[in-house]
């Protein structure tokens, strides 16, 4: 008993009591002492030992919490990361600058042959761009080995895997590298540097979506998680410092020297310059000089690449520097560039958590000639870049941090501003649009007014400021352009497209309709909205708005077969989630995409002498990407329970916000207490308090639904956002995806399963949802009844308790069937179903004919739309050029993919008769058109339409178009076909759903 006791204490080495009797504070050294003798020491007892200290003080206690022998460190001195040891919040509070600065230092120089040892793997580094492939990737594994993981090794891969176009040999360096990192097994902190330079995702999307997501839970610091202290990589203001510092001590060691190298880096920071050459080590005072004037004196080589070039999303070459920078911080140049923008775009871009401090940040600007310089005016820079619309965003945000500078700009100047600039929906803070609105010289006020507004929607939620928006759209309209909200935007088009733009973003079909004096109906705001994003889709040269104008008219046509669709029940809008993945895909989902083709070329050259291998290879593929299918279907579900265009939590908002639970836990209850043949009992004073008391009682049960259980981040919540992959559920569903995906070539459709993943993961959530309030809140109102009602009561008293019983079953019956029988915002269809309504639409005097072993096969999600637009193609050449009396033949086909039981191959064929005179004229049209290689601005500018647009349509959602074509000259037919895979519906039953 007594050695389990003494085991508890924990042995120090001599060191640690050598630099405890160099602490100048008695009280200090005696808290030491004390947290000696425990084997851990925790976050709180590390705040405790760092606050309150003199600057020498904080040298020694970063040796001591953070040395070989720390107290916070009780590793061996070699111990390598792993990414989830990096991947996590900061524990403790940083101190003031100067404080945290020495505790820097002090860390630093407890480490000092490792340090020096760590200088030279950076320094080799310095001038990755002009490393080769192999070498650079030498260089990078070699320090995996040495050191594991670390924030500095994540974004040089970053930027190798961006900007490099690597050879499959050179790929699975890179794996290793990662192996040596566990990233599979948290892949969220290397995927958090490769979404800031990799130029297949919007910095600008990514970054909202990274700050919705962590700003409850980082308490107003940036550097408190890695993925949002990434966005700035250099800090702010000499108050940043601090957690800049303390976000690389708690990160590593390569990470903290590393960041000592970016503040020697940035002119601004003198005085932390003075402190750093006083205290650091004098060897690695020097090594690091050492460093700095090699990186200053080779010549640079070609930051951003051809291949870099080519998968941009944001092609604007200073935002390509931009992010490409933050793997080049050791170098003075590029981080003093970049800590400008930074102070601007990187403050803006964490506006939410950084908050009232950007004014501050910024620099001023004043000069309005060069913001309204064309593109490519040089510029005096650190480096050699010229003025375009991402630069030109960066001046206009410091101009406007002078409010009086909006009265120098003219209406035109203002409109050239912000058709030549970017990203301003996420960039401008709300006080900023406001303040543009308030500002704006009297001749501009209606179009800054508008822009305003549309900007700031599209970054509040606020139905206050939809209104004034919409208040003021309508106004303006009606105005200038006579009521006619079309004459309004092509107005705009004429020589401001990208303002448009902004406006087309905001006026989506919910928020036309309530545009109530310029739109009637419901079918006028659908017409409205696609024939505005035809107009667009005209100006810009822009296939996708043809695309999703195609798409109104389909859903419309397809919604027919719709008989009933109970609106109560629980709801996403399933499209609208398709539209938003695929404009902002993740990390994860680009890095799925990427390494598919590797995955289908290696599978392929498999045969001969190595077919009997296929098994093993495979195997070795899926543990490769699996890992990306669950980070897929974790960012994926997120979005689907909390997205405001779509996510389930929107939908509870709305019941919440617009009293509709408030009505419906109400009004049955009201109908009972002032029913007249109960007035004699509510005359009596003793039942009226009785009723007042009880109401109070059952409002705190609904308040308690509205509050707790309904609410997303509410700890009593019925439902969570984010994946419990231990849970067997959850591990089945996503086998099942990750199957699926495989077997069914699921590259173009990987968003479209994934949502059908999110319906299956929710289920259970959904169903013990409706279980809870049909049991347990429903048994929790029936119990205060009798509470409140008990003793004895005559015929009529016992009654009115009665119906308040009937009442509340019936109240909690019905909210528990919102939650009951999901409704995915999808309609299935068989291709009959859908060749009926095409039929209907064409007038076809002839009759169809049916065959094949899938023309009922009902299939859902966005494949119903893809067959509709294809199969009315076919049907209407069939009609156009076609004999008119002679019956048209539907062929409808399926095979199975695989193992999948989600997907088909499924397989259309329409065959006609055409005069015997037109068919060679026929043949050739269509052969032509079948052969033809078409880019999407020739869409644009020859038609969006027939056998282009079933090319387009199975280019997108097959990786190549599918249309075939047969002719038989005797008989005068020609047949077209199609295969595309769709998504199966799943049967249900006639009781299912039924309480």
């Amino acid at each position: 008993m007594n050695s389990k006791i003494s085991s508890r204490k924990a042995w120090r080495p001599s060191e640690i009591y050598k630099l405890i009797s160099q602490i100048g504070s008695k009280e200090k050294r005696n808290l030491l002492r004390g947290y000696c003798s425990k084997p851990d020491v925790g976050p709180q007892e590390a705040q405790s030992i760092r606050k309150d200290c003199t600057n020498q003080d904080c040298m020694v206690i970063g040796a001591l919490l953070k040395g070989p022998h720390g107290l916070l460190n009780n590793a061996a001195s070699d111990h390598k990361n792993k990414s989830g040891d990096l991947f996590r919040m900061t524990s403790f509070p940083p101190l003031a600058w100067r404080s945290e600065l020495c505790y820097t230092l002090g860390y630093i120089n407890s480490h000092k042959k490792q340090a020096l040892e760590l200088i030279q793997n950076i320094r080799s580094l310095v001038h990755i761009e002009c490393m080769s492939s192999p070498d650079a990737l030498a260089a990078l594994k070699a320090l995996s080995k040495k050191a594991g993981a670390s924030n500095f090794l994540s974004f040089k891969l970053a930027y190798l895997r961006s900007t490099r176009d690597l050879t499959s040999q050179e790929i699975d360096i890179v794996n290793e590298i990662e192996d040596d990192i566990s990233h599979r097994d948290s892949p969220g902190f290397h995927f958090s540097a490769l979404e800031n330079i990799s130029s297949r995702i919007s910095l600008f999307l990514v970054a909202r979506r990274r700050v919705s997501g962590l700003v409850g839970r980082v308490e107003g610091d940036i550097r408190k998680a890695v993925s949002l202290s990434n966005f700035a990589p250099t800090p702010l203001d000499y108050e940043d410092i601090a957690g800049f510092l303390l976000r690389a001590t708690e990160l590593s060691l390569i990470d903290t020297i590393h960041s000592i190298i970016v503040v020697l880096n940035l002119p601004d920071y003198e005085r932390a310059h003075l402190e750093i050459k006083n205290r650091l080590d004098h060897s690695i005072n020097a090594a690091i000089s050492e460093l700095l004037v090699h990186a200053q004196n080779c010549s640079d080589g070609e930051f951003v690449t051809e291949h870099y070039n080519r998968n941009n999303v944001d092609s604007y070459p200073t935002l390509e520097i931009y992010r490409v920078s933050a793997a080049f911080l050791e170098r003075p140049k590029i981080a003093d560039f970049r800590n400008r923008i930074d102070k601007v775009i990187g403050a803006r871009l964490l506006s939410e958590i950084v908050d009232g401090k950007i004014a501050d940040i910024s620099i001023p600007f004043g000069e309005k000639t060069l913001l309204l310089s064309p593109d490519f005016s040089l510029l005096d820079e650190s480096l050699k870049i010229s003025l375009d619309p991402f630069y030109r965003t960066y001046l206009f945000l410091r101009f406007i941090g002078n409010r009086s500078n909006m009265l120098l700009l003219t209406k035109d100047e203002i409109r050239f501003i912000f058709e030549n600039t970017v990203g301003l929906e996420a960039l401008l803070t709300e006080e900023e649009m406001r303040a543009l609105y308030t500002t704006a010289p009297s001749e501009a006020k209606s179009l800054v007014g508008v822009l305003a507004l549309a900007l700031y929607r599209k970054k509040s939620v606020d139905p206050d400021v939809d209104f004034e928006f919409r208040t003021d759209l309508v106004s303006h309209v009606k105005l200038e352009h006579q009521g006619n909200i079309l004459n309004f935007i092509e107005y705009l088009l004429s020589d401001s497209p990208q303002v448009a733009n902004y406006i087309v973003g905001s006026l989506d079909e919910v928020t036309l309709e309530k545009l109530y004096s310029l739109i009637k109906n419901v079918s006028q705001a659908s017409s409205v909205r696609s024939e505005i994003l035809r107009a667009v889709g005209h100006k810009l040269n822009r296939i996708e708005y043809f695309i999703e104008a195609d798409s109104i008219t389909t859903r419309t046509k397809v919604a027919k077969l719709q008989q009933y669709f109970d609106s109560s029940r629980m709801y996403v809008d399933s499209v609208a989630m398709k539209k938003w993945l695929d404009t902002n895909p993740s990390v994860s989902t680009e890095q799925y995409r990427s390494l598919y083709p590797q995955v289908e070329a290696e599978i392929s050259s498999l045969g001969g002498e190595n077919a009997g291998n296929e098994g093993i290879v495979v195997i070795r593929l899926n543990s490769q990407n699996e890992y990306l299918v669950t980070q897929i279907a974790e960012d994926a579900f997120e979005q689907f329970c909390l997205n405001p265009e779509f996510g389930i939590q929107s939908y509870l908002g709305r019941r919440i916000r617009h009293n509709t639970l408030d009505g419906v836990t109400t009004d049955a209850i009201d109908a009972v207490l002032t029913d007249p043949k109960y007035t004699a009992v509510m005359t009596n004073p003793n039942m009226r308090k009785t009723v007042v008391a009880w109401m109070e009682s059952y409002r705190s049960i609904i308040t308690k639904l509205k509050k707790d259980y309904l609410q997303f981040k509410s700890n009593s919540s019925l439902f969570r956002s984010t994946l419990d992959l231990e849970d067997s559920a959850t591990k089945q569903n996503l086998r099942g995806l990750v199957n699926t995906l495989q077997t069914a070539g699921g590259r173009e459709l990987v968003n479209e399963l994934v949502i059908a993943y999110c319906w299956n993961q929710i289920a259970p959530q959904l169903e013990n949802a409706a279980r809870f309030i049909r049991t347990t809140l429903l048994r929790d109102a029936n119990v205060s009844i009798d509470k409140y009602f008990s003793g004895y009561y005559g015929v009529l008293e016992n009654r009115m308790k009665a119906e308040l019983h009937e009442a509340v079953n019936d109240i909690f019956k019905k909210v528990a069937d919102w939650f009951q029988v999901p409704q995915t915002g999808y309609i299935s269809a068989s291709v009959r179903e859908l060749c009926e309504i095409i039929g209907n639409d064409l007038n076809i005097t002839g009759s169809l004919i049916f065959e094949g072993n899938s023309v009922e096969t009902k299939y859902t999600g966005i494949s119903v739309h893809r067959l509709y637009d294809c199969v009315a193609v076919l049907l209407q050449n069939a009609v156009k050029h076609g004999a008119g009396e002679v019956p048209i033949q539907v062929i409808v086909n399926s095979a199975s993919i695989g193992a999948s039981t989600a997907l088909e191959s499924v397989s259309v064929n329409i065959s006609s008769s055409v005069p015997s005179e037109k068919f060679s004229e026929s043949k050739n049209r269509i052969e032509s058109a079948v052969s033809a290689v078409e880019t999407s601005t020739d869409m644009v500018t020859e038609g969006y339409t027939g056998i282009k647009k079933i090319k387009f349509i199975t280019r997108t959602s097959e990786g190549s178009h599918t249309i075939r074509c047969s002719f038989d000259p005797q008989e005068a037919i020609i047949s077209l076909g199609f295969t595309m895979r769709g998504e199966l519906a799943v049967q249900h039953s006639e009781t299912e759903g039924q309480a």
